[in-house]
């Protein structure tokens, strides 16, 4: 099948060579045996689990902070776990002939289209690839279930009873917030990536790209749970900076919910996604073909002006 757009063509070849990685399957293969020995260990031992009630739920503030909490964790773990694979591709990459193919085939900006799609390509199989095996997990756990309570009859259907119509939109426009951090991420992770000339330099180049989770995990342990205006505040102010823009936008949507500020912010992030996409095709026209180390400074420098 002939591509007519390089920017489809690499994007579809390169991950079809990720979908193809046996790495996968035993990433799979992983969290499916840790979640049977999860659900074994329920079975056998029958712990006391608190049984949630979703009739009983209501949306506060002080539940706003939990989901907050818990969808930050999820994205650091998935997360660090791309973020280690993108910057090993790319210094394999630079290691090998790609160098050459792209200074001769195809540009800068289409490298990185295609990295970008197949690195949220990898994020969604991860969590697809988790979620099955959770699943998995749960029906052979409703099998031999030694609890009172039922899987589907107790848990699953009055989940699904209270979704209306309201709730299932907030949840897919944070749904594309989501993607749009996850995006700005990538795209964050790929620009300071070609810093590292080694696996072993990859690491502590990955943190950078967490710095925003790491602050809102500070705020979460430092800050008053139950001020919502500071909150608020916080979460409205940093929702206009580039690259904390999308998660910070994330804590004003499930605190205050969507207004005109928050789509405005959602506006502005885009923005600064395209903007940002830009400069790391500027920073790879001319970091991707050399070996030496470099500054933040000097990254920061490439971006606007394709040279040092």
């Amino acid at each position: 099948m002939i591509m007519k757009s390089k920017y489809m063509a690499y994007a579809y070849l390169s991950t079809k060579t990720l979908l193809l990685n046996k790495s996968l399957l035993f990433g799979f293969l992983f969290n499916l045996i840790i979640a049977l020995i999860v659900m074994a260990y329920l079975i056998i031992f029958q712990p006391e689990i608190p049984f949630l009630n979703f009739s009983a739920i209501s949306y506060d503030f002080s539940n706003a902070l939990g989901m907050l909490n818990v969808i930050v964790i999820g994205v650091v773990i998935f997360l660090f776990s791309s973020v280690a694979a993108i910057m090993q591709s790319v210094i394999d990459d630079r290691d090998s002939k790609v160098s050459e193919i792209i200074n001769t085939s195809i540009s800068e900006k289409h490298y990185l289209f295609g990295k970008l799609v197949t690195s949220f390509a990898l994020i969604v199989v991860t969590i697809l690839s988790t979620l099955t095996a959770i699943i998995i997990a749960l029906i052979v756990f409703s099998i031999f279930n030694p609890y009172d309570f039922r899987i589907y009859s107790d848990i699953v259907k009055p989940f699904f009873t209270t979704i209306n119509v309201d709730t299932m939109m907030f949840f897919i426009g944070c749904l594309g917030i989501c993607m749009l951090m996850l995006i700005t991420s990538i795209l964050f992770a790929l620009s300071i990536s070609i810093k590292a000339n080694t696996a072993i330099d990859a690491f502590p180049v990955s943190l950078l790209v967490l710095t925003p989770y790491f602050l809102v995990f500070g705020l979460l342990i430092f800050l008053p749970t139950n001020s919502t205006e500071l909150w608020l505040t916080i979460a409205a102010t940093i929702s206009f900076v580039p690259v904390f823009s999308p998660l910070f936008i994330l804590i004003y949507v499930l605190l205050n919910g969507f207004s005109i500020l928050a789509y405005l912010a959602v506006i502005l992030s885009i923005i600064y996604l395209i903007l940002l996409f830009k400069g790391v095709a500027n920073i790879y026209s001319y970091a991707f073909y050399v070996s030496e180390k470099l500054s933040l400074k000097q990254l920061l420098k490439l971006s606007v002006k394709s040279t040092i």
